[in-house]
């Protein structure tokens, strides 16, 4: 045997050992990489959910009677719950994005703080109550506008529960946005 033949086998051996470190270094990176876009995929989803509570409250701030808030004709109103409608089922749409994408931070091996997990089952339970809030409103509101506004107390209660409801997820979603990415979730190996 040969120094040249020993110097290859050694040179051999020590390239496939790298080969084999690095591949594994590679995927263990992936892996955090798809974890990390599992997180952001979360937190777009609560994003979404909250632009589309954002518009819900812009409308209802428009067509809700309230002092200061002018009276739209009735063909103006129609068309603005047909908006709503439209912006409620992209709400139920969003929530389940969220659902989704919260079940994937479980396969990724990311969990959120034992601080914003309470917090995503108190948005959900909020989230639920809005939904039913927003149906029985749009509802309430379509008949507002067809009955000569002869159910303005029972409009004006459901815009306050929607209120309520929307200003408790909202707190939810500025304190994720003040604590920052680090506080929110937490990563496994």
């Amino acid at each position: 045997m040969k120094w040249t033949d020993i110097g290859t086998l050694i040179v051999t051996f020590f390239g496939f050992a790298f080969g084999f470190v690095t591949y594994f270094q590679w995927q263990s990176s992936k892996r955090k990489e798809d974890a990390y876009l599992a997180a952001k995929k979360y937190i777009a989803s609560i994003d979404e959910i909250e632009e589309h509570l954002h518009e819900l409250l812009f409308q209802y701030n428009h067509i809700c009677p309230a002092p200061g808030v002018v009276v739209e004709n009735k063909d103006v109103s129609v068309k603005r719950i047909e908006h709503l409608n439209n912006v409620w089922n992209y709400l139920y749409q969003a929530r389940r994005r969220l659902y989704k994408s919260q079940r994937e931070l479980e396969f990724w091996n990311v969990s959120l703080t034992d601080e914003f997990s309470e917090d995503y089952k108190a948005m959900n339970k909020s989230l639920d109550n809005i939904s039913v809030v927003s149906s029985t409103l749009n509802n309430q509101l379509f008949h507002f506008i067809e009955s000569d506004m002869k159910n303005m107390d029972s409009v004006i209660q459901h815009k306050e529960r929607f209120d309520e409801l929307y200003n408790g997820i909202h707190k939810v979603t500025q304190k994720r946005v003040q604590c920052g990415f680090k506080a929110v979730f937490r990563f496994s190996q």
